[in-house]
């Protein structure tokens, strides 16, 4: 969650230090926006208290629909620089999940550092990595550390869907102002 926070004030930011506006992110279209809405959607369910009465092969059904969806979305968005760079995490964490039966690997060690180690072998969304982990590299193995807001464990996938927003959200910003100013050039 800390990832993505930072990404989108970094992606603010930097869309304002370069001319952007906030006002221009309204002028961006993507096809069929709602399937992140739906993408994150499916997650919270999955990982609430209605997900724990649900049972494990419906949070797994829904946390892979959720990444399903994502994949159909940048799929017909990948032609968006930012969307492009997201696809690439969200292909990794989609790799990762489905390949350790519908749960994300997490590091021993980065879940310790980050002060979320669980007891057992699993929590909610995620098993520890253990031998027959596939795909371990592309796991939560990197941590903001505890005694940090919002400490937790990520990945690398987390970290180039976060780049991708950024790059999103500065490229949104300033699409509509580079437009207008050529229109006033002109």
């Amino acid at each position: 969650m800390l990832v993505v926070l930072l990404s989108l004030i970094g992606g603010l930011g930097v869309g304002y230090a370069t001319g952007g506006r906030l006002s221009n992110i309204a002028h961006a279209h993507f096809r069929l926006a709602w399937l992140v809405v739906a993408s994150l959607a499916l997650q919270l369910i999955a990982f609430s208290a209605i997900g724990s009465h649900l049972g494990s092969g419906w949070v797994i059904a829904l946390h892979l629909a959720s990444y399903g969806a994502l994949l159909v979305f940048v799929g017909l968005n990948v032609r968006s620089p930012g969307v492009a760079v997201a696809s690439v995490g969200v292909l990794c964490n989609a790799l990762a999940i489905a390949a350790n039966g519908g749960y994300m690997p997490a590091g021993r060690a980065a879940l310790a550092a980050a002060g979320v180690l669980y007891s057992g072998d699993s929590a909610a969304n995620s098993h520890l990595i253990d031998g027959g982990t596939r795909f371990a590299f592309l796991g939560d193995v990197f941590a903001v550390p505890k005694g940090v807001p919002m400490a937790n464990v990520f990945s690398a996938g987390d970290v180039l869907i976060a780049a991708g927003l950024a790059l999103l959200i500065v490229l949104a910003m300033r699409r509509h102002t580079g437009r207008a100013q050529a229109q006033e050039a002109a």
